[in-house]
């Protein structure tokens, strides 16, 4: 009799085959705790889910920047959210929440010295001395170089006014001096004491009130305005990036000095019937207008 009600049993486990989705929710994602994202995706979700995964990793704040640039130096210190969002083959959906605090201890260098990171990364002898030399040159320019300013922005093509792509012309120009060196591409700047900043630029392309206090100089220089919180004197931070060849030590500090902006004055200008208004410091009326 107990032979035949265990062959009624299997037969039974054979053509009606149970399911539990449950469990196979849990085997997915539900045993690995919130907290096992603090580092990132767990490997063992990876392998559990494999090609049937699908993820989405959402980062607030949204950084702007080459995600070379760690986010303290766009932010300062601040809290940073990871969501994951994961949907898998026989798993319900997850979405995990990890939050980290972001500040100077919590940053991570590939090397701790522009000398440390010279000397492990020039292929040959040529490239070693040149980079030397050439990060040298850099320090003593801006060691005796002071951008004055007589307005409290600076535009993106005033190039010799301090502005990230000006910046960039002259590591260039620097740069070809030399045959074979280790260029900072990664180079950005900073404002350590939040004296300037830039505004963050939303998907529509305005400004947020979000402000940034880092922009690239390198490869890809920030094309936005620099503003400065007040008159008076604006040190800023030439730093290197790269992820693995980011460096603690920075490059040189950046002096800014912004005065009171010049007084403008309007001039009324007449050719015909035709009047143009033209402002500025030392306003002229354009080729074949008269002063009115």
């Amino acid at each position: 009799m107990k032979r035949l009600v265990l062959c009624l049993v299997l037969i039974v486990s054979l053509v009606i085959p149970t399911t539990s989705p449950v469990n196979a929710s849990e085997k997915c994602l539900a045993n690995f705790a919130d907290s096992e994202w603090a580092n990132g995706t767990p490997s063992g979700v990876k392998s559990l889910l494999g090609f049937d995964l699908i993820e989405k990793i959402t980062k607030t704040p949204v950084l702007v920047l080459p995600l070379q640039i760690q986010s303290f130096y766009a932010f300062g210190e601040h809290s940073e959210s990871i969501k994951y969002s994961y949907v898998g083959k026989n798993c319900l959906a997850r979405e995990v929440i990890v939050s980290k605090l972001v500040n100077e201890q919590s940053l991570k260098f590939g090397y701790e010295t522009i000398d440390e990171f010279i000397n492990k990364r020039a292929p040959n002898f040529l490239t070693l001395d040149n980079s030397i030399k050439y990060y040298s040159n850099i320090k003593a320019y801006f060691a005796n170089k002071t951008f004055d300013l007589s307005t409290r922005q600076i535009l993106p093509q005033e190039e010799n006014l301090g502005s990230t792509r000006g910046i960039q012309r002259y590591l260039i120009s620097e740069n070809s001096k030399f045959q074979t060196l280790l260029w900072p591409d990664s180079a950005f700047i900073y404002f350590p004491s939040k004296c300037a900043y830039w505004n963050k630029i939303d998907e529509n392309g305005n400004e947020t009130r979000e402000k940034i206090y880092a922009g690239s100089v390198g490869r890809y220089p920030s094309g936005g305005i620099i503003k400065f919180e007040s008159t008076g004197s604006c040190i800023a931070e030439l730093r290197q990036a790269g992820g693995v060849y980011s460096v603690a030590e920075k490059i040189a500090d950046v002096k800014y000095v912004v005065s009171s902006a010049a007084s403008t004055n309007t001039i009324t200008c007449k050719k015909g019937k035709t009047i143009k208004k033209v402002k500025g410091t030392n306003p002229k009326c354009p080729t074949g207008y008269k002063k009115a």
